[in-house]
């Protein structure tokens, strides 16, 4: 099916699962560009946007992120694993965190579905991307038991999600505090 541009533009900018959120409005700025050679140039323009803040994040991360945890594992006399679910979480879950809440909270209309795939998203970028492009570069022998840990709570917790999403309309206290018990044991397995 074959629209024209005006109908695609102004579909963009009614429907509201189009909107997203941010700043910039990325699909009206691609649906309601006249010409397809602009089109093509603000797609490149995002990708270069997308590349810049990764490498902006990469290079916090290294200065700033594992410089202090490297620090604090040091002085507290911790493991490095305990310090990767604890601290390190913490470092690497934040931003996504409070993204989510700025834009369930901000926003005239809240837009939970945002910010859980949000969430949902940034988590399995770093358990597949990241994970994938550490073991091209450098290749290491991963501990079995700690790694199948983590593969069993992650699994369940993404498990639980879809149990609330098939079975429950809205989101009731006792499921996020199910998944804070769930990370307080994921913690104290780490621990034990």
């Amino acid at each position: 099916y074959h629209c024209e541009i005006t109908d695609e533009c102004s579909y963009v900018q009614s429907t509201d699962a189009c909107k997203g959120g941010g700043y910039l409005a990325w699909t009206v700025f691609v649906y309601c560009a006249d010409d397809p050679i602009a089109k093509w140039f603000i797609v490149a323009a995002g990708a270069l946007f997308l590349l810049l803040l990764f490498l902006m994040i990469a290079t916090s991360a290294d200065d700033f992120l594992s410089v202090n945890v490297a620090t604090i594992v040091s002085k507290l006399n911790i493991s490095e694993n305990m310090a990767g679910v604890t601290f390190m979480a913490f470092g690497n879950g934040a931003p996504d965190v409070f993204s989510s809440l700025a834009s369930v909270v901000s926003s005239p209309q809240p837009r939970a579905d945002l910010a859980l795939g949000t969430v949902l998203g940034g988590t399995l970028f770093v358990t597949l991307l990241v994970t994938a492009a550490i073991v091209v570069t450098r290749p290491f022998k991963a501990a079995f038991w700690s790694t199948l840990r983590d593969l069993v709570f992650f699994l369940l917790t993404i498990g639980l999600i879809l149990l609330y999403f098939l079975y429950s309309n809205e989101v009731q206290l006792w499921m996020p505090l199910t998944f804070l018990g769930i990370y307080v044991l994921y913690v104290a397995s780490v621990f034990a």
